[in-house]
């Protein structure tokens, strides 16, 4: 196990988490003796994504190269992720400040239905400007064979306390020996209180509006061996209605290639 852990904290500073799996990457499993016994295993993966932009709900905070490592550990049906994002060339003024996030979550699968309640943490170690904060959330969704309808409430508990976002969509999730399909389609919603704090930053200026988009995304992650795998992903956002037009782009398109190992 010492060794084991070694290689993967290797890894990861040697490839120095990709997006934040709002709504993707779920299967289904019906709970069995198979399911707990797997479930009752300590995991390991890591990865590290090279993207053109990190957008997080249509909202950009950089553009350029961008890399994005995670670690993910799970035992029991726990998951502690956590994710970084560093700016490696900035190409549109954004802040080029690293950003690390990390999220607490357990799944729950009863027959067809899929239950995923998270705590996640944003910080933001140089950024003078931003206070770290938190949100909880739960995915819930409903899966007949690689199908399924899904929704994802979340609210932030901590520096702009009840600012809420909302995905409610459809999802289609394959998977096989060799390779994994998950695509999503959602429509998104945000609260006056998360766009005050997350697209005005608390200015003087007002939008008498709420957040509005549709958010498309997916990633085909094919093994490579028994450990490696590649996965390539986008995700695309288009902003409903033009109360936003002014400060955020209507359309936005992010492209990943990632590359992990799960032990």
């Amino acid at each position: 196990m010492k060794n084991l852990i070694l290689k993967t904290l290797g890894f990861t500073f040697i490839s120095t988490i990709v997006f934040a799996q709002e709504g993707g990457g779920t299967k289904t499993i019906v709970a069995d003796s198979t399911q707990q016994q797997q479930e009752s295993v300590f995991s390991i993966s890591v990865e590290s994504a090279f993207t053109n932009s990190y957008l997080w709900r249509g909202i950009e905070f950089n553009k350029g190269i961008i890399l994005q490592p995670s670690v993910n550990l799970e035992y029991k049906g726990f998951i502690l992720n956590l994710w970084n994002s560093t700016s490696i060339l900035e190409t549109n003024n954004n802040s080029i400040a690293q950003e690390i996030d990390f999220t607490l979550s357990k799944i729950i699968e009863p027959g067809n239905f899929y239950f995923e309640p998270a705590l996640l943490l944003y910080t933001y170690p140089s950024k003078n400007s931003f206070n770290a904060t938190a949100e909880a959330s739960v995915f819930a969704a409903y899966y007949k064979g690689d199908f399924g309808l899904f929704i994802n409430p979340s609210v932030d508990i901590l520096s702009n306390s009840g600012g809420a976002f909302s995905e409610t969509g459809f999802t289609y999730d394959h998977e096989s020996e060799k390779i994994h399909i998950v695509t999503n389609f959602a429509y998104g919603l945000g609260n006056r209180k998360f766009v005050n704090y997350n697209i005005l930053f608390d200015e003087s200026q007002s939008i008498n509006s709420n957040y509005r988009l549709i958010d498309i995304n997916g990633y085909v992650q094919k093994s490579l061996n028994e450990t490696l795998y590649i996965k390539p992903s986008f995700n695309f956002f288009h902003l409903i209605g033009t109360a936003f037009t002014n400060t955020l782009n209507t359309n936005q398109l992010n492209i990943a290639i990632s590359i992990g190992a799960e032990f």
